[in-house]
């Protein structure tokens, strides 16, 4: 209560102070800290036009003070001319070039103005001096090549600050984004190993290795590391989302929904945990509980688009199918970008016989991703069942141009142009096939079971055994 009272006084105090100065007429002598007391008081409270007066005043009796030009680069800044501003502790820079700090703060007015190329050229200016904490530095460094997409430079920096003993478990996620963003998960998983072996009670190293395990489809290895992770730091929420996410996808969804219950007496409940819940139960074929925490999580977020999507596909399973086109369709409208989504709502069109719907969902899909292969194929088997093999065949074409060498899309093909009786362009593509996956002629043979009756067809995979 005293300290509350005391910096009130204080603010009282520095608002008469500043009332005072701006209606004194001439020229009043002030020490500098009332100077910069007062124009700090307006600029923090965004009262443009009064810090530049006092600005102006300091600046007559002041004229070289660079706490004052600190404090007009401020201004200026938020005045929307930033070029002034940088210009402004430019100077102060050109002037002092041996102070560190206004170096550094030179660099971190370019991170406001969007400029990190030079904001990562004067830290790296900044690593000469003798700096007292220069993993702070490093990890600036870092927050910059990852804004730029420069992982590989980020890398480099965060391994430096490890090596520093400064802040490591905030780079430690730095590591974990740039390596994932590099693909090189194996490199990382051998990292955070060794690391461990000399910082065993790391839980932000666990937790990395733990999602480094889950993304190279190790889950259970990544179970044991989140599971580390949690009893290095039993407070940290994302270790438990990391564990259940593996148990998900080992499709131990009990024990994924007891871990994520867990989580309930460490924060308030999100609305994708609810969802995550919703989903193990609908693996489950519980399909009322998964209603239930689908409907949970929208009431925390209406906009939460997968609860909206998980609903859909439990009306979808128990053959409402009219409510199950509605929820897609909101969440396609909550997530148009989300490609999985209108996967599945081109699929369920698909299903209810609603080709020209389909059609346009599929064409989504593939427009957002065109690496999605079975998106390809089951667009093109919609066209088939429609007898449009000309459309079929042309869908997988396109689906190979964007996906070479993609056997399963081949083996199509060939089945498409038999069809057509083209059997010269099929053999010259069931020779592509076969040379990309031998073993792959079955799903010719299931797919087209007319083919194994082809001589031409038989001889040719015979042969090229």
């Amino acid at each position: 209560m005293n300290q509350n009272f005391e910096n009130e006084n204080n603010e009282s105090e520095l608002i008469q102070k500043a009332k005072d100065m701006l209606n004194e007429k001439g020229s009043v002598f002030h020490d500098i800290e009332d100077f910069e007391e007062v124009a700090d008081f307006y600029i923090e409270n965004i009262e443009l036009e009064a810090a530049k007066e006092i600005l102006d005043r300091g600046f007559q009796q002041y004229p070289d003070s660079p706490a004052l030009l600190m404090l007009l680069s401020e201004y200026e800044y938020l005045n929307n001319q930033p070029e002034k501003a940088l210009t402004t502790m430019e100077n102060i820079v050109e002037v002092y070039p041996y102070n560190v700090d206004y170096l550094l703060d030179l660099a971190n007015l370019n991170i406001r103005c969007g400029k990190s190329l030079e904001a990562i050229r004067l830290f790296e200016k900044a690593l000469d001096f003798d700096l007292e904490d220069i993993g702070l530095v490093y990890l600036d460094i870092v927050f910059e090549c990852q804004r730029i997409k420069d992982f590989e430079k980020a890398l480099s920096y965060i391994k430096k600050n490890l090596a520093s003993n400064s802040n490591h478990d905030i780079a430690l996620f730095g590591l974990g984004v740039s390596y994932s963003e590099l693909n090189r998960e194996k490199e990382a998983v051998e990292y955070l190993n060794d690391y461990l072996n000399n910082y065993p009670y790391s839980y932000a190293a666990w937790f990395n290795l733990g999602n480094m395990y889950a993304r190279l489809g190790k889950n259970k290895k990544a179970v044991f590391a989140f599971d580390y992770s949690i009893v290095t730091n039993e407070h940290f929420p994302a270790a438990y989302y990391g564990k259940a996410n593996a148990y998900i996808q080992l499709t131990e969804y009990k024990k994924a929904i007891k871990v994520l219950n867990s989580t309930f007496v460490l924060e308030q409940p999100h609305a994708f945990v609810y969802c995550m819940i919703g989903e193990c139960h609908e693996k489950l074929e519980d399909y009322s509980k998964a209603l239930y925490f689908y409907e949970k999580s929208i009431e925390l977020d209406h906009d939460f688009a997968d609860a909206w999507i998980g609903i859909g596909v439990v009306k979808d399973l128990t053959n409402k199918f009219d409510e199950a086109v509605k929820y897609m369709e909101k969440g396609i409208e909550k997530a148009p970008s989300n490609s999985q989504f209108w996967y599945l709502y081109a699929e369920l069109l698909s299903k209810l016989k609603l080709e020209s719907d389909a059609k346009l969902a599929f064409n989504k899909v593939i427009e957002l991703d065109p690496n999605n292969t079975d998106a390809w194929l089951d667009y093109s088997n919609l066209l088939y069942e429609n007898k449009l093999v000309n459309e079929a065949t042309s869908i997988i074409e396109n689906g190979l141009k964007a996906n070479k060498g993609h056997e399963e899309l081949r083996y199509r093909l060939v089945a498409y142009l038999l069809k057509k009786g083209d059997i010269e362009n099929a053999k010259k593509n069931l020779q592509l096939a076969l040379t990309e996956n031998y073993k792959g002629y079955k799903q010719l043979f299931e797919f087209y079971p007319a083919s194994k009756d082809i001589n031409e067809i038989v001889e040719l995979i015979e042969n090229f055994k």
